[in-house]
Parts: structure tokens; sequence; C-alpha cells
């Protein structure tokens, strides 16, 4: 069921930037992206985070997850996987990221072991042991590196005070980034161009 003001709803709205489809997920690059390559899996159904994603649907998303990361793989480089579940989203509406690990300007090596360090956290098998989580804890941040899957526990933490996307500005010093909507005018046309060769890139996804 969509939601009137989602933006991820509103398919005329995002739909320029979808680079493929399934029956129940779409697959979009994003707006002030973390680097050529960057895109989420977004689900058509208006759900908070994939905590909450129905049983029926986990083949069809495992099967775009396994799709999208070996194609970031083949035309940029390994990616790391992060959801922030409900905590800190800049969007009400369940996204899972996927992040070239390493480019021309970067070369992140073992993040797991480096961001969100004072936080607890939980290694897991499967992305979908977060539900677990979520339920009793009603809050998490995912985060997968080199197929290893790791839970941050963030229950009453302060919203925004960790945010993936702060962390990697401050692991690679691309601190234009932290606030995608206050970009300056040459993050934004370094990002236009981003955008531009991740969907040359992944067109045929």
């Amino acid at each position: 069921m969509a939601e009137e003001k989602c933006i991820l709803c509103n398919y005329d709205l995002i739909k320029n930037d979808i680079l493929s489809q399934s029956r129940n997920f779409f697959v979009k690059v994003g707006v002030g992206i973390l680097a050529p390559g960057h895109v989420m899996i977004i689900p058509k159904k208006h759900i908070a985070c994939f905590a909450e994603l129905p049983e029926q649907l986990t083949k069809e998303f495992w099967s775009l997850k396994e799709t999208v990361s070996n194609a970031i793989k083949s035309k940029f480089s390994e990616p790391i996987i992060y959801e922030h579940g409900i905590y800190s989203q800049s969007i009400n509406h369940a996204h899972i990221h996927f992040v070239p690990i390493k480019n021309d300007i970067y070369n992140l090596e073992n993040v797991r072991d480096k961001i969100f360090n004072d936080l607890k956290s939980t290694m897991i098998s499967g992305i979908f042991e977060i539900r677990d989580i979520f339920q009793k804890e009603g809050s998490y941040c995912y985060l997968e590196e080199n197929n290893q899957k790791q839970v941050f526990h963030t229950k009453g933490l302060p919203e925004r005070k960790y945010t993936f996307r702060k962390e990697f500005a401050r692991l690679t010093g691309l601190y234009g980034l932290v606030e995608w909507q206050n970009m300056t005018e040459e993050e934004k046309q370094r990002n236009e161009g981003w955008v531009k060769e991740t969907k040359e890139a992944l067109s045929r996804l």
C-alpha cells in the first residue's frame, strides 16, 4: 500500500532514477550518492524497514540482492551493503544501500571494525535475523562487508548521532556528502557525474 506523502511510493517522481525492477522491488540510483555505483533496493510496498519485509518476498529479495551485488562488483568494486532500519532514516520507507568499497578516490577496508566502533554489535548469518532484534528493540543499523553481516544496536540513541553517511565521510574525507541536501554547487556537479556514470554502467541491470 502506497503512502501519499512518501517520495519512494511516488513512481512518477522517481522513475527517471530507477535502473530496474522486479515484481516487488525497485533498484534505484539515489540523490547525493556517496560514490559512482551507489544504488538502493527499495520495496514497492510501503514498509518502514527490511525487518518488516513479508516472508513471501524473501526469495525475490535475495535473488535481486545477489544480482545487484554482482553487477556492482563487475562494474565498480565489491559493495558495502547497509540499512539504517528506522534509526536516522532520511525517508520513512525501507531502502538498503550498496556502495562500492573502493574507487579512484578512496579504498575502504575493514569498515565494520572502524564504523560505529563504540556501539554494541551482533554478527548474524542472514539479513532477516534483524527481525528478532527489531521486534525486541525497535531499532538497528545493518552492515554487510565481504559477506559478513553485522547489526549495530541503536535502541535509545539520539536520532542522527550515528549515520553511515557521516561515518563514510569521516573515513574517506568526503565531508561534503554528510548532508546531501546542502552540497555545494561543485559537489552537486560532481554528484551528477557520478549518477550518470552509475546509470550508464548499470543500465542493463
